[in-house]
């Protein structure tokens, strides 16, 4: 019933409200990559979304946009996966949370039976950790269209980096102007430069072209 159709490309089923007494928040995420605000439950599930944000391979991806329910030995429940997405080879990816212990077998097969109904690869979800979750929180303020650099600062950005060079003094030297920093940040966000991903990001740290054009810049 489901096979073939594009959750990740619809509206949430409803919106998360704040209320007296949560402990989550609630936000939502702009998503650089289709351009959407993605509904969030928890500060982890918008890390979740960075994350994805940021994977070159996913080309679109929504919240909240369907509940499977189960019933099994006069218990009920339901599972509302934490995404709906899909790859730029037109993969379908329903991404979970970790099932509650309680319930965790009727989760788990709930899930099941509907991916292979549907389609749809299931894949837990991710959520960056320590020094990437902080070095990605700072590149993804640059993830906006405004920060994108024109053709030919591009070139000048990519060919300043052709070698590793500190990200604000080689931004500094490319002749661009006031705006090249927040250009080098954008083509960080974008993969078209790139840098050790295992140490702190800072103005200081060495970056670099990518040797692999981004797959999100094969679409500019």
């Amino acid at each position: 019933m489901l096979r073939g159709v594009a959750l990740e490309e619809r509206s949430p089923l409803t919106e998360p409200r704040a209320y007296r007494g949560r402990i989550s928040i609630v936000t939502a995420w702009f998503c650089a990559t289709n351009g959407r605000r993605v509904w969030c439950n928890s500060a982890i599930q918008m890390d979740a979304a960075m994350l994805l944000d940021f994977d070159p391979d996913i080309e679109c991806f929504q919240s909240g946009v369907a509940e499977l329910r189960w019933e099994e030995g006069g218990r009920s429940g339901a599972v509302r996966p934490a995404f709906f997405a899909r790859t730029r080879g037109g993969q379908r990816l329903a991404i979970v949370h970790p099932p509650t212990a309680r319930t965790a077998v009727a989760e788990e097969q709930v899930v099941r039976e509907a991916a292979k109904a549907a389609g749809w690869h299931i894949r837990p979800l991710q959520v960056p950790q320590g020094v990437l979750r902080s070095s990605l929180r700072c590149v993804a303020h640059f993830r906006a269209a405004e920060f994108a650099p024109d053709s030919d600062a591009r070139k000048a950005l990519l060919k300043k980096f052709a070698t590793p060079q500190p990200l604000q003094a080689g931004a500094a030297a490319s002749g661009l102007g006031l705006q090249a920093t927040g250009h080098a940040w954008h083509l960080l966000w974008m993969g078209e430069l790139t840098c050790d991903w295992t140490k702190p990001l800072l103005p200081t740290s060495l970056v670099w072209a990518s040797s692999t054009k981004s797959a999100r810049q094969v679409d500019r």
